[in-house]
C-alpha cells in the first residue's frame, strides 16, 4: 500500500501498480475536500444516488480527485450502483455519460438509455477514467497487463453474495480473452469483521439457505459464493454477534475465479474504525459521504 498526497488530500495506491505505468488509480480518503460535516471533506456522492451534500461541493471534490491523478481533462464515467453482480463493459465511450465530474451530471436531464446500472465496469479503452464511490462496501480493482483490461467492482455484502468479482473475472475472460492467472486485483479499505455485524439472513443468503427475491445469485456461482463466505461470531455481554469479513470473502472468490494469490493485494483498513480517513455508512448511521476509487488506462500518447 502506497500513501500519496496532493495538496491537502490523501489517497492510497496498490503496490502492484508500480510495475504498470499505464495504469492510473487512486483510493481516495475523505480528507482534504470542500464538503462540510457530516460529509466532510472529500465526499463524491450527492442526491439522487445517496448523501445529502450539495452538488457544487461534490463536483469540486470529484474534480479535485481527478486533478490529483492528472486526469482533470479526461472523460470520466461511473455506474448507478445497485448491489448486483452485473458487469458493464465500456467499449464505446460516446454512448456513455462522461461528465461525472461536471455540474452537467446533475443539471442535464437523464434519459433512460443514459443510466448505466451495475456494480462493476471493465474496459480496454484508454484515456477514460472510471469512478465508483464507497462507504463500507469493498472496492475491488482489476488489471490484466497482457490484454490491457482494467476494471472496478463494488463489493457490498449483497453484490458479494451474488458473486460480483467472479462475474467480473468471467466477463474479462469472455469479452477480452483475459486469463485469470494474468489478472491483478486490489481490495481497498472496507468495513472489517471487527465492526460488521450482520443478521442471520445475510449468512443464509451466502450459504444458499435463502435466495434473493430479485437478482438471484447465478447458479454457476453458488458453490463458490458459499465456500468463500467468511463469518465469525463475537460474544458480547448481551448476545452473540455474527460478523462478516467482506474483504476476505472477496479475496476467496478471486482465488476461486483463478487469480494467483500473489496477484491479490488487500489494504487492511476498516472504514468503520478509521472514520478519520474514510466514510462509514454503518458507523455514521447513514449521515455521511462516499469516498471514491478512480481507475484509468493512460492515453496511448502518454505511454507511447
Amino acid at each position: 500500500m502506497i500513501e500519496q498526497q496532493y495538496e491537502n488530500i490523501r489517497y492510497l495506491q496498490f503496490d502492484y501498480v508500480r510495475q504498470f505505468p499505464e495504469l492510473i488509480h487512486g483510493v481516495f480518503t475523505r480528507q482534504g475536500g470542500y464538503s462540510s460535516a457530516p460529509y466532510a471533506s472529500l465526499n463524491t456522492s450527492a442526491p439522487p444516488r445517496g448523501g445529502g451534500d450539495n452538488f457544487d461541493d461534490v463536483v469540486r471534490n470529484r474534480q479535485l480527485a481527478l486533478q490529483a491523478l492528472d486526469l482533470s481533462s479526461t472523460p470520466n464515467v461511473t455506474l448507478w450502483q445497485i448491489h448486483s453482480a452485473d458487469v458493464l463493459t465500456l467499449t464505446q465511450p460516446e454512448t456513455w455519460r462522461t461528465d461525472w465530474a461536471s455540474m452537467s451530471y446533475y443539471t442535464r436531464p437523464w434519459q433512460p438509455e443514459m443510466i448505466r446500472q451495475g456494480d462493476a465496469i471493465i474496459t480496454q479503452e484508454r484515456g477514460i477514467a472510471m469512478a465508483l464511490s464507497f462507504a463500507d462496501c469493498a472496492p475491488i480493482t482489476f488489471y490484466d497487463p497482457v490484454q490491457h483490461v482494467a476494471g472496478i467492482a463494488h463489493g457490498g455484502w449483497r453484490g458479494t453474495a451474488r458473486g460480483v468479482v467472479i462475474a467480473t473475472v468471467e466477463e474479462m475472460q469472455q469479452r477480452y480473452g483475459s486469463r485469470p492467472q494474468d489478472i491483478y486485483a486490489g481490495i481497498a479499505p472496507a468495513i472489517g469483521p471487527c465492526c460488521y455485524e450482520v443478521s442471520q439472513d445475510v449468512e443464509d443468503l451466502f450459504l444458499g439457505r435463502q435466495e434473493f427475491d430479485v437478482l438471484p445469485t447465478n447458479p454457476r456461482y453458488r458453490v463458490r459464493v458459499r465456500e468463500s463466505a467468511t463469518f465469525s461470531t463475537i460474544q458480547l455481554p448481551e448476545k452473540e454477534s455474527l460478523r462478516l469479513d467482506i474483504q476476505t470473502t472477496n479475496r476467496n472468490q478471486l482465488l476461486m475465479a483463478g487469480l494467483q494469490p500473489e496477484h491479490i493485494e488487500v489494504m487492511p483498513l476498516c472504514t468503520s474504525c478509521r472514520t478519520d480517513l474514510f466514510f462509514s455508512h454503518r458507523k455514521e448511521q447513514g449521515r455521511t459521504g462516499r469516498f471514491v476509487v478512480i481507475l484509468a488506462l493512460a492515453a496511448a500518447s502518454d505511454h507511447a
